[in-house]
C-alpha cells in the first residue's frame, strides 16, 4: 500500500468539518485521514513517504470548470503565431508580423496568426480578405480573434477549408459576403472552428501531441487538477489517451461535446477513476461580446471602437446564434437523453431566452438535480441570478473578462451602469448561488488564484475597479475553484475538498489565499500539485 503523510503546516481543507486539522493522510490515491498528527502517525509505517509541509499551505487540487487544454494547444501552440495586443501592441505592429512571418515562409505553407482584438489593439481597422490576399498571396492565411469566436482569412485559406461562394452557410455560424457572395474575409462562430481544423490538420498530429503536453503542463504548474475540455469532439479522445498513456501529468477532464446538430449523439466513458470522464454537452447560445454577437435589451454603445473597428450599427443589440425553434429542438434532444448541458450565453436577452426554454422543458420533463449550467453570464441580470436559482441553474463566470477587457467593456461597449454588474459572480455568490469561476483558455491563461484574484479585486489592466459591489470575499472565491466547481462537474463527493473518501489531489502553496491582500493572490508561489496521491510538480 501506498502511503503518505502531510504535516507541518497550514491544511485548509474547504470543508467546514474539518478546521485547521494537523495532519493529512493518503493511502493509494485516496484521502484517509484528516486532522490530528497523533492519530495519522498510527495510520503510517515505515514505507509512509512524510511531507514537512514546513510552514507551507495545503489546499485541495484546484478546480477550473471552464477551459479546452486540447483545443487550447491547437490555437496557440507552435506554429501559431501569438499576436495578442499584451504582447503586440498595435495594430501596425500585427501587420508588420503577419508580413514578416509570410516573407519567411515556404511557398503553399500554412500560416495562422492568434489574437486580433478590436478593442485593446490601438489603431485597429477590419482585415478584408482583399488585404489578406496582398500580403500572403499564396499561402493560406487565418487570423483568428483574441475571443476565438472570429477568423480572416485570404483566398488561400477559404480554398483550403473548402468555403467559396456555393458554400452554404451551416446554421450558428457567419459567413460575411458581398453582394455576389463571395465571402469578404470574416467568419464566426462554429464554422471558425471547423475551417480552424483545416489548419491544424495541416500541420500533423506530431506537433499537436507536442503543443498537448506544453498545455497540460501550465495547468499543473498553477495547481489545476481537474478542469474541462468544453468543444470535445469524438476524435479528441485519442489524445487523451495517449497522454494518459504516456503517463503525462493529465489533469482529470470533464469533457462536455460541443453541440452541432441536435441529433448529434454523444459517448458516455469514464477512463481511470475520473481520470477522463464524459460529463455532458456544450451549446452555444450566443457569440462574443467583443465581436457584438449576443443578445442585449440595451444596445451597444455608439463611438468609433463600436462603430468603426467592430462595424457595429447604430442601436445594435445582436442576436442569438440559433433560430429559437433550433435551439428549442436541441435543447430537448439534450435534455431527453440525460446529458448536462452547458449553454454559453453572454447578452442578457439570450439568458432570457434559454432560462424561458429550461423553464417550459422542466416543467414537461423534471429533472432533479440536473445542474444546467450557463457559461461566462456577461450581462446577466440582478433578476436572472434569482430566476436561475428557482430552477437549479448555475453559473460560471468568465471573470478575466474584468482584468483583460474591464476598461474598454466600461468605457466603449455598455457603459458604467453595465459595466458595474458585468460578470455579477459576486452577486449570484452573496445570493447563494454555487457558482465557479474560469479562465476559458486558450481566450486566457490558465490560473485558478488569478481567477480569485479578479473575483476579489476586479482590476482591469489600467488599475480602475470594474463593479466593486461585485467583489467576491476570498471564502466564497476560493469555493468557487474548490467545492462549487467540483459540485458543477457533479464531482464533489471525490473532489474539491480534503476530505477523507476522496482523490488526493492537493495543491501547495507557500501562503494561504485567505491570508493574503487580495490583489497578492495571484503572486502566491505554487511549491507543489498533487494528483492522485502523486507528486506531479515541484517547484520548492
Amino acid at each position: 500500500m501506498n502511503s503518505t503523510l502531510f504535516f507541518g503546516g497550514q491544511i485548509v481543507t474547504v470543508d467546514p468539518r474539518f478546521t485547521a486539522p494537523e495532519a493529512v493522510v493518503v493511502q493509494d490515491g485516496a484521502i484517509v485521514h484528516v486532522g490530528s498528527l497523533t492519530k495519522a502517525q498510527a495510520l503510517c509505517d515505515a514505507r509512509t513517504e512524510r511531507i514537512d509541509l514546513a510552514g507551507s499551505v495545503l489546499l485541495p487540487g484546484l478546480i477550473d470548470a471552464h477551459s479546452h487544454p486540447l483545443w487550447a494547444s491547437k490555437t496557440r501552440g507552435a506554429p501559431v503565431v501569438d499576436i495578442r495586443a499584451e504582447r503586440v501592441p498595435t495594430f501596425d505592429a500585427v501587420i508588420a508580423k503577419i508580413e514578416r512571418r509570410v516573407v519567411a515562409a515556404a511557398p503553399g505553407e500554412y500560416l495562422l496568426f492568434f489574437g486580433l482584438d478590436a478593442q485593446l489593439h490601438d489603431g485597429y481597422r477590419p482585415l478584408t480578405r482583399q488585404q489578406l490576399d496582398q500580403v500572403a498571396p499564396q499561402n493560406p492565411l487565418g487570423v483568428q480573434t483574441s475571443n476565438c469566436h472570429a477568423l480572416y482569412m485570404n483566398s488561400c485559406g477559404f480554398a483550403a477549408c473548402g468555403i467559396d461562394t456555393n458554400f452554404a452557410t451551416p446554421t450558428g455560424s457567419v459567413i460575411e459576403r458581398d453582394a455576389d457572395g463571395v465571402p469578404t474575409g470574416k467568419i464566426a462562430e462554429a464554422i471558425t472552428w471547423s475551417a480552424l481544423e483545416s489548419f491544424y490538420s495541416n500541420w500533423g498530429d506530431e506537433r499537436l501531441s507536442n503543443e498537448f503536453r506544453f498545455c497540460i503542463d501550465q495547468f499543473i504548474k498553477n495547481g489545476i487538477t481537474t478542469t474541462t475540455e468544453h468543444l470535445y469532439l469524438p476524435f479528441y479522445k485519442a489524445y487523451y489517451l495517449n497522454a494518459l498513456h504516456k503517463g503525462w501529468p493529465l489533469p482529470r477532464i470533464a469533457a462536455y461535446q460541443q453541440a452541432v446538430t441536435a441529433d448529434m449523439q454523444v459517448e458516455p466513458f469514464n477512463i481511470q477513476t475520473d481520470r477522463l470522464w464524459m460529463a455532458g454537452v456544450k451549446i452555444h447560445a450566443d457569440g462574443s461580446p467583443f465581436i457584438g454577437n449576443i443578445w442585449v435589451s440595451e444596445p451597444y454603445l455608439n463611438n468609433e471602437i463600436t462603430n468603426n473597428r467592430m462595424g457595429l450599427r447604430p442601436g445594435h443589440t445582436g442576436d442569438t446564434n440559433y433560430p429559437y425553434a433550433f435551439f428549442d429542438d436541441m435543447v430537448r434532444t439534450y435534455v431527453n437523453q440525460g446529458w448536462q448541458m452547458t449553454i454559453h450565453t453572454q447578452g442578457d436577452r439570450t439568458i432570457d431566452m434559454v432560462l424561458d426554454i429550461l423553464e417550459a422543458v422542466l416543467s414537461e420533463q423534471p429533472r432533479p438535480d440536473h445542474r444546467f449550467r450557463l457559461e461566462h453570464c456577461a450581462l446577466m441580470r440582478q433578476d436572472q441570478i434569482t430566476r436561475c436559482m428557482a430552477l437549479g441553474v448555475l453559473g460560471s463566470f468568465f471573470i478575466n473578462h474584468i482584468t483583460h477587457w474591464g476598461a474598454p467593456i466600461e468605457d466603449v461597449l455598455f457603459g458604467p451602469e453595465r459595466a458595474a454588474h458585468y460578470v455579477p459572480a459576486g452577486s449570484a455568490a452573496a445570493k447563494g448561488m454555487r457558482i465557479s469561476l474560469h479562465a476559458d483558455t486558450p481566450m486566457t491563461d490558465p490560473s485558478c488564484l488569478e481567477l480569485m484574484q479578479a473575483a476579489m479585486t476586479r482590476k482591469a489592466g489600467d488599475g480602475r475597479c470594474v463593479g466593486p459591489d461585485e467583489c467576491m470575499t476570498a471564502e466564497a472565491a476560493l469555493h468557487a475553484v474548490t467545492i462549487d466547481a467540483a459540485y458543477q462537474i457533479k464531482r464533489e463527493d471525490m473532489l474539491g475538498s480534503i476530505t477523507p473518501g476522496k482523490h488526493a489531489d492537493f495543491v501547495v502553496l507557500a501562503q494561504s489565499p485567505l491570508d493574503v491582500p487580495p490583489q497578492d493572490v495571484a503572486a502566491i508561489k505554487v511549491q507543489q500539485t498533487w494528483l492522485a496521491g502523486q507528486k506531479v510538480w515541484d517547484n520548492q
